[in-house]
């Protein structure tokens, strides 16, 4: 909106794109047991001028010709996290994204703070790494997966994933 109260550009519709992105991974989370909320931002997309928010994923994903997802993942601390179930999620999401790129900042964040985070984290219009510092987190990685597959092996995640080992996304 500018100074005079007239809308002057929209980022709605492409909200409304990484909103079906989020839900396509954090239901693959859900389903392999882990407990996540994400949020996500198209990169390297054409111009979107036209973009409608009713666009259907695929079709936005085909025309738009996005060069990768990547955004932040808050997963709640549990035992039952295993690097197995996250790679499995992150390698569906992939195919269902029609083979883009998915990247994320991820934040394993401790069971009894992780209802209050997310209740802030959901809110967010964007999010920084220095926005999780004081946050109860027990650790946090990057974890992508391309064509050529995952950049971290499920033992390594499973060590992330219970916080064993910290790699400063600060």
């Amino acid at each position: 909106m500018n100074t005079k109260g007239k809308i002057v550009s929209s980022n709605y519709p492409g909200r409304a794109m990484n909103t079906q992105v989020e839900n396509i991974l954090n239901k693959n989370l859900a389903d392999g047991g882990i407990t996540a909320d994400s949020l996500t931002f198209g990169f390297g997309v054409e111009d979107v001028s036209d973009l409608k928010p009713n666009m259907k994923l695929s079709d936005y994903i085909s025309t738009y010709k996005p060069e990768y997802f990547s955004g932040y993942l808050v997963i709640k601390e549990s035992n039952n996290n295993t690097g197995s179930a996250l790679t499995k999620a992150f390698q569906e999401s992939f195919e269902e994204l029609q083979n883009t790129p998915l990247q994320a900042n991820v934040w394993v964040i401790a069971e009894e703070s992780y209802d209050e985070v997310i209740s802030e984290f959901v809110k967010l219009p964007d999010v920084s790494n220095s926005w999780f510092k004081d946050k109860n987190t027990i650790g946090s990685f990057q974890f992508s997966v391309t064509a050529k597959g995952v950049n971290i092996d499920e033992s390594k995640l499973n060590n992330l994933l219970k916080g064993g080992e910290w790699l400063d996304l600060y």
